[in-house]
């Protein structure tokens, strides 16, 4: 079996807070890990942490966690949000020269869709819903500005030193409220009126969609009338719809979708070429917001990591032999997990051809997973070392 290389989830806090040099010499030399998975852009949290740090219950509002080359923004009027964390220092760049004195890997973790207030501070660029409702979270991935801001955003961060990888989240056109759990309707969870609700209707799909010869309006009320249906009716599971063959039936959903698709597809190609290391694209098995993802071009040198929280969706993780492809565990699957069930999780992604794990995340593991991360990194090493021993 060849060994993983392992990654760990670290927001800047966490390491900072705590006492960077003692966490990175536990994670480096306790726990052994490769490297860690470095939060430098997310959107605002609240976290409560299990330690014994001040406070123990963070709040951040997002945004970028270092200071931003403003010239490389110059193009677009979507403009980065430096987060309260630092505003005065550079969280990146001291965490980065600290792990690489250890020898330890940093990767970039960046949400594309909802990095701090952006979606608030540009109402004009935020997703909206087919009832003309705005996102106060999300950006519309296929708006020309924030496309813009995207690549300079991925040609900053890659440039930094120490920086060996980004890795993308939310690469998706989502009014994502729909997925909130703060979301006061009568929506299940993963049904149709989710999914219907969830996509994005703003100005510039609208005007950009409609000059590739799409019918947007006609897209639009196919949404609406479905929609309505489906309140007079009652809440429909989406498994039990057939709404994936509905949208192919349908010409004007089926050309809007496959717009959306080619759009993110163009830019992702943009990001592969701004991006100036590895990046790798973060998504779930089975992402709800249509095909975005199922058909992204696969030709692009852009890596995979998949999301799982179930240890069963490893059957179903995608694992394209042609790039590189990682798995990511969820906090809450490795905080229930014991010594075994990681080793397991582990040796089945060695044998799928997974080329790394990362596992989140370290501000929520109680020191019993980390120690149970610890058994199953060195198992892994162990079963490595006698299987390239000579017969």
């Amino acid at each position: 079996m060849l060994l993983l290389k392992t990654y760990i989830g670290v927001y800047p806090w966490d390491l900072l807070d705590e006492g960077l040099d003692g966490v990175l010499d536990r994670l480096h030399g306790e726990v052994g890990v490769a490297g860690v998975a470095l939060w430098v852009g997310c959107p605002r949290l609240m976290q409560l942490r299990v330690r014994a740090v001040e406070p123990r219950i963070f709040r951040t509002r997002g945004g970028l966690f270092f200071q931003p080359s403003s010239d490389l923004y110059a193009g677009t009027r979507c403009k980065p949000i430096v987060s309260d964390q630092a505003k005065n220092r550079d969280p990146l760049a001291k965490i980065s020269s600290a792990c690489l004195a250890r020898g330890l890997e940093v990767r970039v973790m960046l949400s594309a869709a909802a990095t701090g207030r952006l979606a608030e501070r540009y109402p004009e660029m935020a997703c909206k819903n087919v009832f003309g409702d705005g996102s106060q979270t999300s950006l519309c991935l296929c708006n020309s500005d924030v496309q813009a801001y995207l690549c300079a955003l991925v040609a900053d961060v890659s440039a930094r030193e120490g920086v060996g990888a980004v890795v993308l989240t939310d690469l998706v056109t989502s009014w994502s409220e729909a997925h909130s759990g703060a979301f006061s309707a009568a929506v299940p969870s993963g049904g149709t009126e989710e999914l219907l609700l969830s996509m994005c209707f703003c100005e510039s799909c609208h005007q950009k969609a409609s000059a590739a010869g799409v019918d947007v309006a006609a897209a639009h009320r196919w949404v609406q009338q479905t929609l309505q249906r489906c309140f007079d009716q009652g809440p429909v599971p989406a498994s039990e719809t057939g709404l994936d063959a509905s949208w192919a039936d349908d010409p004007p959903m089926a050309a809007l979708d496959k717009w959306r698709a080619q759009e993110h597809s163009s830019l992702l190609r943009c990001l592969v070429e701004s991006c100036r290391c590895e990046l790798l694209l973060d998504r779930k098995p089975c992402e709800p917001e249509l095909s975005q993802q199922k058909h992204l071009d696969c030709t692009l040198p852009a890596g995979v990591i998949t999301r799982i929280d179930r240890a069963e969706q490893l059957s179903s993780a995608l694992c394209h032999a042609a790039r590189r492809n990682e798995l990511r565990l969820a906090e809450t699957l490795t905080a229930s997990s014991n010594a075994p069930e990681l080793v397991r999780l582990i040796s089945q992604a060695t044998e799928r051809g997974f080329a790394g794990i990362q596992i989140d995340h370290y501000g929520r593991l109680p020191d019993t997973t980390l120690t149970a991360i610890r058994q199953a990194i060195r198992f892994a090493r162990r079963t490595e070392g006698e299987e390239a021993s000579p017969a």
